[in-house]
């Protein structure tokens, strides 16, 4: 079948934070156009590192065989996303901190409809007749981020501690919060727990000719909410009709560069795996 809908642009970049790259992203062509990123969380054991690899791979298939067909909810697609997953990376004894999980945005345009779905602190931005709207389940982790990484930002301060002999001081606070996953007392993200789609973030709205979507992981969404490279969306998106994702992430290097120590705006690392999908129609 021939599309009906081709976009004046699309373009897709990712840029790893470290040896590895734990981002990944999709896009199926129209009618209905997917585009998705999915953000592996940092294994807080090294022994998990190859198995956080083989998780976001698995994902970004799995994501890539359920979402394409319009009639199926995005909220439906992706817990049967989920089973796939799960039936691949369950059965192993661990402890609840150490199953692979990762952040997923995903966007779904059909004509001009859009439907949006996001586990964790990805983000789908997109313009919407009242507007750039956000939307992403950051909320919900975070309030367990923002004491972690005021931990470190004290240990910096009051301990003389490096910004990555910190990181490692609060390696039990990690865990304890990556326990929590998909949990009510916790947070909701993309780990193999169908259950756990219920709780994404998701929903439809319209988007006017001419409209713009994103779908990033929030090593991206850092120029906006961390790095205030860009004072808001509106902006970003203002100089992304001019530029390309590639310019945006050198303008993200630079600005991570001038606080390697991760003082001036606190975060757990000087760089994130940064990957974003632009749609424009």
């Amino acid at each position: 079948m021939i599309s009906l809908f081709l976009p004046k642009r699309l373009e897709a970049a990712s840029l790893s934070g470290g040896k590895t790259n734990h981002d990944a992203y999709g896009v199926i062509p129209g009618p209905a156009w997917c585009l998705w990123a999915v953000d592996g969380a940092t294994a807080l054991t090294p022994a998990r590192e190859d198995e956080l690899q083989a998780f976001v791979k698995c994902v970004n298939e799995e994501i890539g065989k359920h979402v394409a067909d319009p009639r199926v909810p995005l909220r439906r697609a992706m817990a049967a996303a989920a089973g796939a997953v799960l039936a691949d990376f369950s059965g192993f004894p661990r402890q609840p901190w150490e199953r692979p999980s990762c952040s997923v945005a995903l966007a779904r345009v059909d004509g001009m409809r859009l439907e949006y779905f996001v586990l964790g602190d990805a983000a789908v931005v997109a313009d919407t007749p009242d507007g750039v709207r956000v939307f992403s389940g950051k909320e919900g982790l975070a309030r367990f981020d923002r004491i972690a990484v005021e931990e470190k930002t004290r240990l910096q301060v009051e301990k003389g501690m490096s910004s990555r002999e910190a990181r490692a001081a609060i390696q039990p606070t990690l865990r304890k919060h990556r326990a929590m996953m998909n949990t009510p007392e916790g947070y909701w993200i993309f780990n193999g727990d169908p259950e756990a789609c219920l709780h994404a973030v998701s929903g439809s709205v319209d988007v006017p000719p001419g409209g713009r979507v994103v779908v990033a992981t929030d090593g991206f969404t850092r120029l906006v909410d961390t790095m205030g490279v860009f004072p808001d969306w509106g902006d970003l998106l203002s100089v992304l009709k001019r530029s390309s994702l590639q310019d945006l992430l050198r303008l993200l290097r630079e600005a991570e560069d001038r606080d390697p120590e991760c003082l001036t705006h606190p975060r757990f690392w000087i760089y994130d795996d940064a990957t974003a999908v632009y749609l424009e129609f």
